[in-house]
């Protein structure tokens, strides 16, 4: 049994110690000499300059004019939002007044004229076209409320009169007829017209040969062009120009039906009045369709 005592790992490393340490006492330094060493150390850091890079300085220059830029520029906007609202009353102004100026320069531009003044015929308008609605109105040939606008029924109210008073029948309201209608003229004994076209409507009273169909099974329940309910009761007839509310009576082999305008058509060619079921029922064109009757009103 060997009884050597390995020397241990550090004495290999011992001979890379410095002097001072392997001697195994470490002097201690005086103060003096570490405050000396200090401040040789410390020294240097001193005596550097700062470094500062060259851009610095126009940077703080550029950052501090945006930021007075900004607080310029921040005042006129708030000024705009605040008179915008006086802008937009200032806008509000001016385009009422020209359009008060755009209207007094149009009624200026388009007197009212006078009835009289010249005649009056499709598809005119004017205060004088008003005016003779008025008149054929209150003599209860005219079943709607003057519009100023010369059309259909204006049409065929002006007929009916001409027919009344023994006018020629053009539906043109022409110095005669106007004359007429100024002087309240009463309705003439004859039936007959003096003159004029034939017409879709029979004349004031005359009895004269029209074709009739009649319509109604598939359309109950809707609203007429007068404002009535087609039903299967409804006793009516169309008629495209005759004012709603006109009382037409038909005669057709023995039978006879008294019926009101309650809606407009018919639109077939060659046709004059279209006749509700309930009026075709009691007349006696429903087998038939399509017949020649005698009217009158």
């Amino acid at each position: 049994m060997s009884t050597e005592i390995s020397s241990p790992w550090w004495s290999e490393v011992e001979h890379l110690r410095p002097q001072r340490e392997s001697s195994g006492f470490v002097a201690a330094r005086p103060a003096v000499e570490r405050d000396s060493a200090t401040e040789s150390v410390r020294e240097p850091s001193r005596r550097l300059p700062v470094l500062r890079r060259p851009g610095a300085p126009k940077a703080r220059a550029l950052v501090e004019q945006r930021r007075s830029r900004g607080s310029h520029s921040l005042a006129p906007k708030t000024s705009l939002t605040l008179r915008r609202p006086d802008r937009i009353a200032a806008w509000a102004v001016m385009l009422g007044l020209v359009l008060v100026l755009t209207a007094a320069v149009s009624a200026g531009a388009a007197p009212l004229t006078k009835l009289g003044d010249r005649t009056l015929k499709k598809p005119m308008n004017g205060h004088d076209v008003k005016l003779m609605q008025g008149k054929l109105r209150r003599a209860h040939l005219l079943h709607v409320a003057p519009t100023g606008h010369f059309g259909s029924l204006t049409y065929a109210a002006v007929r009916r009169y001409q027919r009344t008073r023994c006018l020629t029948v053009d539906g043109v309201a022409g110095p005669a007829t106007i004359a007429a209608l100024r002087a309240g003229k009463r309705a003439c004994s004859s039936k007959k017209p003096s003159g004029g076209g034939r017409g879709n409507s029979g004349g004031g009273g005359a009895t004269r040969t029209r074709v009739v169909t009649w319509y109604g099974p598939g359309w109950y329940g809707r609203r007429t062009a007068c404002g009535n309910t087609l039903t299967s009761h409804l006793m009516g007839v169309a008629h495209k120009t005759l004012p709603c509310g006109t009382v037409v009576h038909f005669r057709f082999r023995g039978n006879s039906v008294t019926a009101k305008v309650v809606d407009r058509g018919p639109y077939a060619a060659g046709v004059d009045y279209d006749l509700t079921w309930a009026a075709a029922r009691k007349l006696g064109v429903i087998s038939i369709g399509r017949a020649t009757v005698r009217a009158s009103r």
